[in-house]
């Protein structure tokens, strides 16, 4: 099913991209020291152009201490690029993540408080930048670049939580790294694989014993009402470079 292929896919995509990695550098060196014909040259010209790229990725992670912050779903994207100078690219992204989270219930004692997972869509938008490590050139059509992304992320307020808790609007920051394979002059597949920083905050409620008995602990037992949360996030594209009329 998705989630199980998505959870390979995280397994398996960062050892994918550190091996492109390391297979670029070693070679860069080599080829610095032997000379090659053009035609037969391993390193080939990446077109300043303009790309479009549909992804298909899944966003991981906890949800937060308790669980509360969307995570754990598949998410769907497109994203514009422009290969602004030779070794740097600039992206446009709007993306859908169909996520889940829990229900922390503040008024109910420990072992009743807890519901969920229940649905929370997510929706993304952000400017991208990505250094490609090769310059303006690929190597047997790999191009490994590292970057960052930072927007704005707008989560569903769901109707099954009525405790208080709402994500909200967040700003976020996503360092990445990845890998570009060209197998044609207009088409390449990508991979890259994030860390996403986004702020939960959680309402006063979270901090106070519930009603029905003050001596049992509240849903935050240390009081602090927000949180840095990190998401593992790993995105596979296929994407297409075309040239604009003007």
């Amino acid at each position: 099913n998705d989630r199980a292929l998505a959870s390979l896919m995280i397994e398996r995509m960062p050892r994918t991209l550190t091996a492109s990695l390391l297979l670029v550098m070693v070679a860069s060196p080599l080829a610095g020291q032997v000379g090659h014909d053009p035609d037969k040259s391993p390193y080939r010209d990446i077109p300043r152009s303009n790309y479009l790229v549909p992804t298909l990725g899944y966003f991981g992670g906890s949800g937060g201490t308790v669980g509360v912050g969307p995570h754990d779903g598949m998410t769907y994207g497109l994203q514009y690029s422009i290969l602004a100078n030779r070794p740097v690219t600039i992206g446009f992204g709007i993306l859908y993540g169909d996520l889940q989270r829990l229900v922390q219930d503040p008024t109910l004692p420990p072992e009743t408080r807890t519901s969920g997972p229940i649905s929370n869509g997510v929706l993304w938008t952000e400017v991208a930048f990505q250094f490609n490590l090769t310059g303006n050139k690929s190597w047997h059509g790999i191009a490994p670049f590292i970057g960052a992304a930072a927007g704005l992320a707008f989560a569903e307020d769901p109707i099954e939580d009525q405790t208080g808790f709402d994500m909200g609007t967040r700003i976020y920051i996503a360092p990445m790294l990845g890998t570009r394979y060209f197998f044609a002059n207009r088409l390449h597949l990508q991979l890259d694989a994030r860390f996403q920083f986004w702020q939960i905050k959680y309402p006063e409620s979270f901090r106070q014993p519930p009603r029905t008995s003050l001596l049992s602990p509240p849903v935050l037992p240390d009081g602090v009402l927000s949180e840095w949360v990190v998401t593992p996030w790993v995105r596979a594209g296929f994407g297409w470079s075309f040239s604009l009329p003007f």
